[in-house]
């Protein structure tokens, strides 16, 4: 006969049962409560003994009631996890190709973002000037600069590659206005022209104001602009006393200005500089359409591109797997599709190698030097060789019905047996079409991965329960 004492432990293990069901998706609560009912039976049968209330009958009846909550954790999870809104793109083509599109995405921003990039990859070429080449002062102009075919040859052979010129001179002046302490800037010397010839992008922050004295205008670099007035948008306008002239300041560079050799903190337009033969002197020239440097950029990755795909086949085999014998394979369409699938990926990781080394060339070397580019055809070499040898290696573990990842691998024979029997790793598509064989060691009789299709009877280990249920 069932003591009181005995009711009550079973009413607890009941209710441990009932709490974990509550954690358990509605769609299944029934199924695992009854099946943890009949779990608990024959627990209590197996653990019992004359003396039913044996501490040892108890313990593992209340283990296997906390088991129950570990079950129902994982289903609630894995419910989570199916309700995920990417849940249907998880390991399937549509996921590959938007991560690649996210990392497309990411190197174009910082190419096309970077104030440094931007620089690297401007239409400017930058001479610094010596005074050996025969002037006291360097030219302002194309022309002017033909016609000195004795000061400098290597601009008379560049004629048809820039559309204009300009000159810049580096000295240190003491600064001084109302907004501002006395200081010691890095100032750049310049005609008024300087911007408009080269093309440069200045940021004017107001409408651009004048004194009736018509003073020099003083353009600022943006991390001045930001040190020394808090990115103020009202000091455009402002006067201020730059040596031994009084400017007025219009605007804030940026973009492609950042960049060269000098470090101004400020230019000044339409004052003649102090003379003195050690200043630092910069002819810049603006490259023409015609000789443009994007044109160097794009030959500097093909060139790395072209040398990582003839290096390829002696570092990893293009093959994508074969077929078994008396296996089924994809139509037509199906295989168009699994190479238009692997076509695409190599595209966009051909255009991500792209703008990956320019960002890195730039970010490593400094813009206008003479070593650019060279970091820009190894870094593409590198970036190519791992993108595309990755895009081989998952095209290899796709679906050719589905293009989703191979999933589940198995490790299946013994390596002492490699040349009597297959050893090596099996994986299978998680919607039942492929079984793909991939050999631990390739041999003479299997010497590349096969895909062996599986027909409808296999499909029943593959079916998805319905929610409804």
């Amino acid at each position: 006969m069932i003591s009181r004492l005995e009711v009550a432990l079973r009413r607890i293990h009941l209710g441990l049962l009932w709490g974990a069901s509550l954690l358990v998706p509605s769609w299944k609560r029934s199924e695992w409560s009854q099946e943890w009912r009949t779990e608990l039976w024959y627990v209590l049968r197996e653990c019992s003994s004359k003396t039913s209330l044996e501490s040892r009958c108890i313990r593992e009846a209340t283990r296997f009631c906390l088991g129950a909550y570990q079950d129902a954790v994982w289903l609630r999870k894995r419910s989570w996890q199916d309700r995920r809104i990417f849940a249907r793109i998880d390991r399937s083509a549509a996921a590959c190709l938007l991560l690649l599109n996210g990392a497309l995405l990411i190197t174009w921003a910082i190419a096309y973002l970077s104030p440094r990039i931007a620089a690297g990859t401007a239409r400017i070429q930058v001479y610094p000037w010596r005074v050996s080449d025969g002037r006291a002062a360097p030219c302002d102009c194309a022309s002017d600069a033909l016609d000195l075919e004795h000061v400098q040859p290597s601009l008379r052979t560049l004629q048809l590659w820039f559309d204009g010129f300009s000159h810049y001179e580096i000295t240190e002046e003491t600064v001084t206005g109302q907004a501002m302490p006395r200081t010691q800037w890095t100032v750049a010397h310049a005609r008024s022209d300087f911007f408009g010839v080269l093309q440069l992008p200045v940021r004017s922050l107001e409408a651009e104001r004048r004194g009736p004295e018509r003073l020099p205008q003083i353009v600022l670099s943006d991390q001045t602009w930001t040190q020394v007035f808090a990115r103020n948008p009202k000091i455009v306008g402002a006067k201020l006393h730059v040596g031994s002239v009084d400017a007025i300041v219009a605007g804030v560079t940026f973009g492609a200005s950042v960049g060269l050799p000098g470090k101004a903190s400020a230019w000044l337009l339409g004052s003649d500089p102090p003379t003195r033969t050690y200043n630092a002197v910069f002819v810049v020239g603006h490259v023409s359409p015609a000789g443009s440097s994007e044109l160097g950029r794009w030959l500097a990755s093909f060139a790395g591109i072209v040398l990582a795909l003839l290096v390829m086949p002696f570092i990893t085999k293009p093959s994508l797997g074969e077929y078994s014998r008396g296996s089924r394979r994809p139509s037509l369409v199906r295989r168009s599709r699994f190479w238009a699938f692997l076509i695409a990926k190599i595209l966009l990781l051909l255009a991500i190698v792209y703008f990956a080394s320019v960002d890195l060339d730039c970010s490593l070397v400094q813009p206008f030097s003479h070593f650019s580019g060279y970091i820009q055809v190894a870094s593409s070499f590198a970036l190519c060789l791992l993108g595309v040898s990755w895009a081989f290696r998952d095209q290899r573990q796709r679906c050719p019905i589905c293009l989703r990842r191979m999933g589940h691998p198995v490790e299946v024979g013994q390596p002492s047996r490699t040349f009597l029997d297959w050893n090596g790793t099996e994986l299978v598509c998680e919607r039942g079409h492929f079984l793909l064989h991939i050999p631990e060691i390739p041999t003479s009789w299997f010497g590349a991965q096969r895909w062996v299709f599986l027909d409808g009877s296999w499909q029943f280990l593959f079916a998805r329960p319905s929610r409804s249920q």
